[in-house]
C-alpha cells in the first residue's frame, strides 16, 4: 500500500510539472509584502493582483504567499507581462513563485478587468491588453515602432524571420517602459490601473535554436533587460505604487506533445470529450441561499409549533378542547 500511494504522488508531480510555469513579482508597494515560496495556481493569479488592489476575495484558498500591511496605501495599478513557451526567464531579481498552468492568461485577464469594471462602473480606469505579436504585425503607417532596433547580438541572426520578430517585439517592449509613454499625470487618480502585456516572440526563437543553445540564453537575457527596463518606467509613473510581475508558462509546448499523441484514425465527425462542469447562472448562488435559509426556518418553526401543540393544555379554553368535545345538550 505504501509503494501504491508512493507511485500515486509520483504521477501527481509529473502531471503537475508537465504545465508548469514561474511567476516573478519584480516589484510590489511597501504594503504589499511576498513571502515563500509556495506553489500557486495561475487561475489564482487573478485573485492575487485583486487583493493588491484592496478588493474582497469571494473565492477561499490556502495560499499564503501575499500578505497587506497597509490597507490605506495599496497598488494603483498591476502590470504583468506574460511570455509564452519557457518555464522560467531565470536570474530576474523578484519574489519568484512556481505556477501550475491551469488557466488560459487571456481568461485570467478578462476575469480581472471584469472585477475592476464591475467594481467602478463608468470611471476611466486603463485597462489595456498589449499583444506585442498584433502590434508588430501592423503596417508601418499605424506606428513607428516597428523597426528592429539594433540590439547587441551575437547568436540571434537577423536573417532568421523567428529572431527578426523577437527583437521586433523586443524594441515594442522596449519602448513600453519609455518616460513618454507611461509618464502621464492622470494615471494616478486613485481608481486600479492594469496592463497586460503578451510576449509571445521567445517561443519561436526556443524552438528554433534549441532551449539550452546561446541564442536562447541570450533572447532571455535581452528579455530580462527589457522587462526591468520596463519596470522602471511604471515605477517612475505611479509612485512605487505598482506591481509588476512576469509570468511564463511552457503550456505550449505541452499542448502541443499531447496533440502527438492523439491516435489519427480517429472519424472525422468525433470531438474529444469534455469533462466540464454545468453552466450555472450567476444568480444561481443567491437564489441556493434563499432556499436554503427559507427551508431552515420553515423546518424550524414546524417544529416549535409541533411542539407548542402537543404540550398545550387541553382546558375549556383551549381550541383542541372545542374541537374535540362532544356537543353539549342545551337545556329546555
Amino acid at each position: 500500500m505504501k509503494s501504491l500511494w508512493s507511485l500515486l504522488y509520483v504521477v501527481y508531480l509529473v502531471a503537475g510539472v508537465s504545465g508548469t510555469g514561474e511567476v516573478v513579482f519584480l516589484h510590489s508597494p511597501k504594503s504589499i509584502v511576498f513571502k515563500g515560496h509556495e506553489v500557486i495556481d495561475q487561475s489564482l493569479l487573478k485573485q492575487v493582483l485583486a487583493s493588491s488592489f484592496g478588493f474582497t476575495i469571494s473565492k477561499g484558498s490556502d495560499w499564503n504567499g501575499l500578505v497587506l500591511k497597509d490597507p490605506f496605501h495599496l497598488a494603483e495599478a498591476a502590470v504583468v507581462v506574460v511570455v509564452d513557451g519557457v518555464k522560467s526567464l531565470g536570474s530576474i531579481k523578484g519574489h519568484s513563485f512556481p505556477v501550475i498552468s491551469d488557466e488560459d492568461e487571456s481568461v485570467g485577464w478578462q476575469k480581472l478587468k471584469e472585477k475592476i469594471e464591475m467594481r467602478y462602473p463608468g470611471f476611466n480606469n486603463t485597462l489595456q491588453r498589449i499583444d506585442l505579436a498584433e502590434v508588430s504585425t501592423a503596417s508601418d503607417e499605424e506606428t513607428d515602432l516597428l523597426n528592429p532596433t539594433d540590439f547587441p547580438v551575437t547568436y540571434l541572426d537577423d536573417s532568421n524571420t523567428e529572431d527578426v520578430e523577437f527583437l521586433r517585439q523586443l524594441h515594442l517592449l522596449n519602448n513600453l517602459g519609455e518616460k513618454e509613454y507611461v509618464e502621464n499625470e492622470d494615471l494616478r487618480d486613485g481608481l486600479p490601473d492594469l496592463y497586460w502585456i503578451v510576449f509571445s516572440g521567445l517561443h519561436p526563437v526556443i524552438d528554433l535554436h534549441g532551449e539550452d543553445s546561446p541564442a536562447a540564453d541570450e533572447a532571455k537575457q535581452l528579455l530580462r533587460d527589457a522587462i526591468i527596463h520596463l519596470k522602471k518606467g511604471f515605477i517612475n509613473s505611479y509612485d512605487g505604487q505598482v506591481i509588476v510581475a512576469a509570468l511564463t508558462s511552457d503550456v505550449s509546448h505541452t499542448r502541443r506533445a499531447r496533440q502527438i499523441a492523439e491516435p489519427a484514425d480517429l472519424p472525422v465527425n468525433w470531438t474529444k470529450p469534455k469533462n466540464l462542469s454545468k453552466d450555472y447562472s450567476e444568480n444561481y448562488p443567491v437564489i441556493f441561499n434563499i432556499i436554503l435559509w427559507f427551508m431552515v426556518a420553515f423546518v424550524f418553526s414546524l417544529i416549535a409549533i409541533s411542539t407548542a401543540i402537543s404540550t398545550m393544555d387541553p382546558g375549556r379554553d383551549s381550541i383542541i378542547y372545542r374541537m374535540t368535545s362532544n356537543r353539549m345538550k342545551k337545556d329546555n
